[in-house]
């Protein structure tokens, strides 16, 4: 494990860079950052000269209609986020194949014992710095609880997740419970990663949510969305079981269908 201090320093940079990008002087690296990414802008909601801050464009909104659901039909769960997506219909293959840490386990990245032993099926969606960070509901049902979790903040990507800092069970994150009358307790959890200073969310528990309306968003970073099933409750799409079996991230965009109900 990394020693205390060198966890106070990352902890200390992360809130120090967080601010950083949040200060007026910050919009002058809006457009270099568009540029390195090479970021579409037409689907932005606001003008760009209109951010006031470099964390006000990071998670920005997007024009009525610039992302819609691939299916009308709510037996169909939709990507939350623009990530790269990879899925494990079970929760011996999640450990398996990719979250190779020591401690990982979905108890502790849920902090619940028993909330942990209804889970089964897992959709890691991992967002890059230059993806839209605003990110969104993939079922239709009802808010039934936010739990902030603290942690660390570490990078997120496939390669630091094979080492032995397990990023899902030590980075500070969020659990929302779901409750979905197609697809059951839907645990969906917000992992903050390098550089992100903070998770917002912006659906109120107890609120009823409807597939594609907004969960929240992540201010500056590469961040990642969790989402657990119940056991039997979703098959997902061929596409992404495959390449997931290939250790392969398959580019989504919210929306885009991940799997169908099997209740």
């Amino acid at each position: 494990t990394l020693g205390s201090r060198t966890l106070k320093l990352f902890k200390h940079l992360t809130q120090q860079q967080g601010a950083k990008f949040d200060s007026p002087e910050s919009v002058a690296g809006i457009k270099a950052f568009i540029r390195f990414y090479d970021i579409e802008t037409e689907d932005v909601e606001k003008n760009i000269a209109d951010f006031k801050t470099f964390n006000e464009f990071f998670y920005r909104r997007l024009k009525p209609g610039a992302r819609t659901a691939a299916s009308p039909l709510s037996t169909v769960a939709l990507s939350p986020a623009d990530s790269r997506c990879v899925v494990y219909p079970h929760h011996s293959s999640a450990t398996e194949y990719w979250v190779k840490g020591q401690n990982f386990t979905y108890e502790s990245m849920l902090g619940d014992a028993s909330l942990a032993k209804k889970m089964g099926p897992m959709a890691i969606f991992r967002l890059a710095p230059q993806d839209y960070h605003r990110f969104h509901i993939p079922v239709n049902g009802r808010i039934l609880s936010h739990k902030k979790i603290e942690g660390q903040y570490y990078t997120v990507n496939p390669m630091a997740v094979r080492e032995n800092v397990d990023v899902f069970t030590e980075n500070v994150r969020t659990v929302t419970l779901i409750d979905s009358p197609e697809f059951g307790l839907v645990a969906y959890i917000c992992v903050g990663a390098m550089m992100v200073g903070s998770i917002v969310l912006t659906v109120k528990e107890g609120a009823h949510v409807t597939r594609m309306d907004e969960c929240g968003y992540f201010a500056f970073g590469g961040s990642t969305v969790i989402l657990l099933f119940e056991h039997g409750a979703i098959e997902f799409d061929k596409d992404l079981v495959d390449n997931s079996r290939k250790s392969i991230e398959t580019l989504v965009r919210v929306g885009a269908s991940v799997g169908i109900t099997e209740k």
